[in-house]
């Protein structure tokens, strides 16, 4: 088929150069009275050579493959809208389950932005939904993320826990030994200012305290990796991996109260 519309092409090109020739030979008035005669008959013969290969090339298919393009988006689209509605249903069952709507009063907020290098998220809702400033963000599997910075009418800011330079009281779950989360930036946390004579080990749970004042009683923090002593030290340290992953993590909840 597209040799056929090639072939046609050629044909009217030929044609209409052999005549351009031919004009070439003759006197300028029989040139000029020649092209003014003709100019009209070359424009219809290009513009059906267009025609002839835009229908041979499959026009009104190509057309009808991109009005079938556009619907097909458009069914992709209601399907992710639609699978966004399940996970926050999901979310909203795991509260329900744990029974964290009778503990706490909270908002759900979904993240839309993350910000690596300045251990920042931006979540849904704002003071329309009564988020402010100071309020504590934890995941449904009650682990604590960091606490809102930023307000505006319809989201928020978030600033980790392990954004750098940041202090948390916290204490260690099994043995209720006390110290101080400080973030290193880069979703890296340590638990710091722990006394050379108090015991904790790797793999212990860190927790948040009441001593803290941000964030409710032993909410999850991290896992000790690497417990750090220094003889000139009073104080020892330990490397943490945070419970909360900042790569996976979708929906976040704030603590109104």
């Amino acid at each position: 088929m597209r040799k056929l519309v090639s072939h046609k092409k050629v044909v009217i090109g030929a044609v209409a150069l052999l005549f351009l020739f031919g004009l070439n030979l003759a006197s300028a008035q029989v040139r000029g009275f020649a092209t003014g005669v003709s100019s009209p008959f070359l424009a219809a013969l290009w513009h059906a050579g267009d025609n002839v290969s835009t229908f041979f090339a499959g026009g009104s298919l190509r057309k009808e493959n991109e009005l079938l393009q556009q619907e097909n988006l458009a069914l992709i689209q209601e399907l992710v809208a639609l699978q966004d509605t399940q996970k926050e249903n999901q979310e909203l069952r795991t509260i329900l389950d744990l029974g964290l709507h009778e503990e706490f009063d909270l908002v759900m907020g979904q993240i839309i932005g993350k910000n690596l290098i300045e251990d920042v998220i931006t979540i849904t809702g704002g003071t329309n939904k009564g988020i402010q400033p100071g309020m504590p963000v934890i995941t449904t599997a009650k682990v604590a993320v960091g606490r809102v910075t930023e307000v505006f009418e319809d989201h928020a800011k978030v600033q980790l826990l392990s954004a750098k330079d940041k202090k948390l009281e916290a204490k260690i779950a099994e043995t209720a030994v006390t110290g101080v989360v400080q973030g290193r930036g880069g979703q890296r946390i340590i638990f710091d200012l722990v006394p050379q004579e108090d015991e904790f080990a790797t793999g212990d749970m860190v927790v948040t305290s009441q001593l803290g004042g941000i964030f409710p009683e032993n909410i999850l923090i991290g896992k000790v990796t690497e417990v750090i002593k220094s003889g000139a030290d009073p104080f020892q340290k330990a490397d943490l991996e945070p419970y909360f992953n900042l790569k996976t993590a979708e929906f976040v909840l704030v603590i109104i109260s």
